[in-house]
């Protein structure tokens, strides 16, 4: 039930009536701690409490050490609030608090301003390889001209190959693969159905299965109509879109979504990238 002015003048004049602050307070259906806190300030100036948006403590103004400090932290490592918070505090040995630092970061033009609360969502059940290199997810994504060719690890998260081109092509995502492999032997490739993995076909064979069998992966389709079995490269796409023309180069910016920011999915209470997730997870022999 939302508090109104209207039901604060009902609760202090069932309290002028004679009622108990417990009878008074399922007026408004507040808490008695409340009920005092509203008498207190009624008897203190003789006037109902405003409530709303601007009522309550001044905002504090921002200081120059925070904007310099949030400011810095963003165009390094490029991250939400609440991901900003923990790399202050470890890097400068800082706390400033999340809705802060949006604020700082609304401030500075690096976010917009909410309009609604955010609605607290439930923890997601992740499926993951225990094992870096076990699986790896492919994709080919188109974004202002560019189609984008993407190998990531799925235990780790972690980029092996990325390839920008004019024309998604069979021989591209080859080379991508041959990329990823230099960071070690590939298990699995998981993708979905698009013509380049399935449908260049020579002497009634894909060109492309052909060649992950001839490097010992075996190849694994998605479902049809179910884009959450390659959901983790999907959800990398979106991170490439809005990220990508922050670096000049591929090569910043596969370093700074490798080494410098740290994946939600990983150990994040250590703010783990997936570079270091990928060491971690390393099968050992």
């Amino acid at each position: 039930m939302k508090l109104t002015q209207a039901k604060l003048t009902d609760t202090l004049g069932k309290l002028a009536d004679g009622k108990t602050v417990y009878q008074a307070r399922k007026v408004a259906r507040i808490s008695v701690r409340r009920v005092y806190q509203v008498k207190e300030a009624f008897d203190r100036t003789g006037r109902i409490p405003d409530i709303g948006k601007h009522a309550g403590r001044p905002r504090k103004p921002f200081e120059e050490w925070e904007i310099q400090m949030v400011k810095e932290t963003y165009e390094r490592h490029r991250v939400s609030a609440d991901t900003l918070e923990k790399l202050i505090e470890r890097n400068f040995g800082k706390h400033i608090g999340h809705n802060r630092i949006h604020q700082i970061l609304v401030f500075l033009g690096y976010a917009k301003k909410k309009d609604k609360r955010d609605i607290r969502k439930k923890k997601w059940k992740r499926y993951q390889r225990r094992h870096s290199l076990t699986a790896v997810h492919i994709d080919w994504h188109y974004l202002k001209g560019t189609w984008v060719f993407t190998v990531e690890d799925d235990a780790s998260r972690k980029l092996l190959a990325l390839i920008e081109s004019k024309n998604e092509s069979t021989d591209n995502s080859i080379i991508g693969m041959e990329l990823a492999l230099k960071h070690g032997q590939i298990r699995q490739c998981i993708s979905d159905h698009g013509s380049t993995f399935t449908s260049n076909f020579v002497d009634a064979k894909s060109r492309f299965r052909d060649y992950l069998k001839s490097r010992g992966i075996k190849p694994i389709l998605c479902r049809i109509r179910h884009p959450r079995s390659n959901g983790k490269v999907e959800r990398f796409f979106q991170t490439y879109d809005r990220h990508r023309n922050a670096f000049r180069t591929k090569e910043e910016f596969i370093y700074w979504y490798n080494d410098l920011k740290p994946h939600r999915a990983l150990n994040f209470d250590e703010l783990e990238t997936p570079s270091q997730a990928f060491i971690r997870k390393l099968r050992k022999c």
